[in-house]
């Protein structure tokens, strides 16, 4: 459960807080040793109790506190300083900086560093590599004798045991794992950028829509994984809502819906694009 909150964009609800509380109280830290910042809560339902009680967010609600936990974990399991944590130049940042560019296939010096939103640097990475990293993730995980396969399994595990830790009550990530378990691991990203793991295809798919708009990512996703035959009827009855869906005006009348409007002519051949980027 600790496992998949350290790799959420999590919607801050009372079980996520807990859940970050105890590993930072098994690491003998609290709240304030977090350098994650503080944000309103995706999750609807925490938002308004917050407002309904005239109560301020906190450290525990942003969507990245599980993902600083667990570099407070690693640190401490180091040896490490704990007071800077997030800066590019902790023993920490560069430590997940190089796993990223093994993963990734790329030079660790050529790639740009950024800020994320919750203050930890950010890797600029061509989609591609983003998908093969994926890829890396669920393969690994299933390699025994690979050097990775105890940490990569721990972690896809981990994400379809506890999918809600991942994201949250009404939440994709959350329904796709749940109807999909165990094929499949899914994580969204900042920009409508979304990535996919496929474990029995070993496949890594990054899919970026590129006016940042995340309501498009959704559709796009169910469609894919219908095209390469990765759900049966019965899960893609359970997110189907996701596929398709309709726009609303302010009188609740529906005035259009988003749908897909491609499909993947290899799915049809039984030709994957392996190694390849797919422009829609």
């Amino acid at each position: 459960k600790e496992i998949a909150l350290c790799c959420a964009s999590h919607s801050g609800q009372e079980d996520h807080q807990q859940t970050t509380l105890g590993i930072l109280s098994k690491l003998e830290l609290g709240e304030e040793n977090l350098h994650c910042g503080i944000m309103q809560p995706y999750n609807i339902d925490e938002n308004a109790r917050l407002k309904a009680e005239g109560k301020q967010p906190t450290k525990l609600h942003c969507s990245c506190s599980g993902k600083h936990s667990g570099m407070l974990a690693l640190a401490k399991f180091r040896g490490y300083t704990l007071e800077n944590y997030d800066e590019k130049e902790h023993p920490v940042q560069k430590e997940i900086l190089e796993v990223i560019a093994e993963f990734a296939d790329v030079d660790i010096d050529s790639i740009p560093l950024g800020v994320d939103g919750c203050g930890v640097p950010i890797y600029l990475l061509p989609i591609d590599k983003i998908a093969l990293s994926y890829a890396r993730l669920v393969d690994f995980a299933q390699q025994e004798d690979h050097k990775y396969y105890s940490a990569c399994r721990t972690i896809v595990e981990a994400m379809n045991e506890y999918p809600e830790m991942v994201a949250g009550d009404y939440e994709f990530d959350t329904e796709l794992m749940q109807a999909a378990k165990p094929k499949l691991i899914g994580k969204v990203g900042c920009e409508a950028v979304y990535c996919l793991g496929l474990m029995e295809k070993k496949l890594g798919i990054c899919i970026k829509i590129m006016d940042g708009n995340e309501r498009a990512v959704y559709p796009v996703v169910i469609q894919l994984l219908t095209d390469l035959g990765v759900l049966n009827n019965e899960e893609y009855e359970k997110l189907k809502s996701w596929h398709k869906y309709a726009i609303k005006n302010n009188l609740q009348e529906t005035i259009g819906e988003v749908v897909p409007v491609f499909q993947l002519q290899s799915a049809a051949s039984g030709e994957l694009l392996l190694g390849k980027t797919l422009k829609v």
